[in-house]
């Protein structure tokens, strides 16, 4: 009989965080799991460590990486796992007791749900303002729970955390796997899923623990850097426009004419989306242009049947307050204006 849940675990240098984790996975009250371990050439004492857990328990399996970084380990993992639903984890993180039980049993009851995540908590608490951003992120994905949230906020950031998913493993062979290159990986997964229709949840529990640390993968490698994000945000909004959405006669503004709105513009250009403006409310920026397009006020904007907006400005509060004020005039969330930033 099959496990009920294969825990794919990739690893490279963990041996400070690991034997926490891997001891969090067994007091899961969900006992018939299977452990797959892709060991990705750790210079550490990460495989000793992992070689005494197989020896005491035969539910973890311990492979070597045949290619290189997390998506090759991701996807040989998922390839060897013999249950039919996958959970990631990661070996800086913690499982709560009942995560694989929780999740599980949701995915077991809801056949049309492919992916199902629950909130997380972070830690340690943050001490310095740069962690803190991170804390306001785990904040913000914490209040995305439906599928239809999810979907409305996909090109803003990652929605979920990584390590706390739960998926079908036929979403594989139907979608296919983890890409490879310079780019946050489990994002362009999920934009790719969810453009096939995928619908993915979020549990109202916290079911993991979701350490942050210097030389976290998010914090170091390349992949996952604002411009890599920014990057697969505009591929799959091109791909949204063209496939999932019509704008009709509609011309595309863009609000926002800071520096985040105006890179991600860049990037929409490349992919081909064309811009017809831009919307500031700040004075300053009145009758001024970007890349000969014009900066319009507020007060001027269209109606929502002449135009679409995308939300570009990317400091702090400003998407909650610019989308509070389209939808205060009429624009409606996916239909007339959508969040970017």
């Amino acid at each position: 009989m099959p496990p009920k849940v294969s825990i794919v675990l990739p690893v490279r240098n963990e041996e400070k965080f690991l034997k926490e984790c891997l001891k969090s996975i067994q007091r899961q009250t969900l006992s018939h799991w299977e452990l797959i371990v892709v060991d990705d050439h750790s210079t550490d004492d990460s495989n000793q460590i992992l070689e005494s857990f197989s020896k005491r328990d035969n539910r973890v399996r311990i492979f070597k990486n045949p290619g290189n970084g997390i998506s090759d380990c991701l996807n040989f993992g998922i390839y060897l796992a013999k249950s039919p639903l996958i959970a990631r984890m990661d070996g800086d993180d913690l499982m709560e007791s009942k995560r694989l039980e929780i999740q599980v049993d949701y995915l077991n009851k809801n056949n049309k749900v492919g992916l199902v995540a629950s909130q997380v908590e972070p830690f340690p608490k943050a001490i310095t303002n740069h962690r803190k951003g991170y804390e306001l992120y785990v904040e913000w994905t914490n209040e995305i729970l439906t599928a239809e949230e999810h979907s409305m906020n996909r090109f803003v950031d990652c929605t979920f955390a990584h390590p706390s998913i739960i998926f079908r493993k036929s979403l594989i062979d139907c979608y296919g796997g983890y890409a490879k290159g310079i780019l946050p990986e489990d994002f362009e997964l999920w934009l790719r899923w969810m453009g096939h229709g995928v619908v993915m949840e979020k549990l109202p529990q916290v079911l993991l623990k979701w350490r942050d640390h210097p030389k976290r993968a998010s914090r170091t490698n390349l992949g996952y850097t604002p411009s890599a994000f920014q990057k697969v945000k505009a591929k799959y909004l091109r791909k949204w426009l063209e496939e999932e959405f019509t704008i009709g006669d509609r011309s595309i503004l863009c609000w926002g004419a800071g520096r985040v709105a105006r890179e991600l513009f860049s990037l929409l250009q490349k992919e081909g989306i064309k811009i017809s403006g831009f919307i500031d409310p700040d004075p300053k920026k009145m009758n001024k242009q970007i890349a000969t397009l014009p900066i319009i006020p507020i007060e001027q904007i269209p109606s929502a049947k002449q135009c679409f907006i995308l939300i570009l400005a990317g400091a702090r509060g400003v998407r909650k307050k610019t989308s509070k004020y389209l939808q205060e005039h009429g624009y409606v969330l996916g239909n007339d204006f959508l969040p970017l930033a």
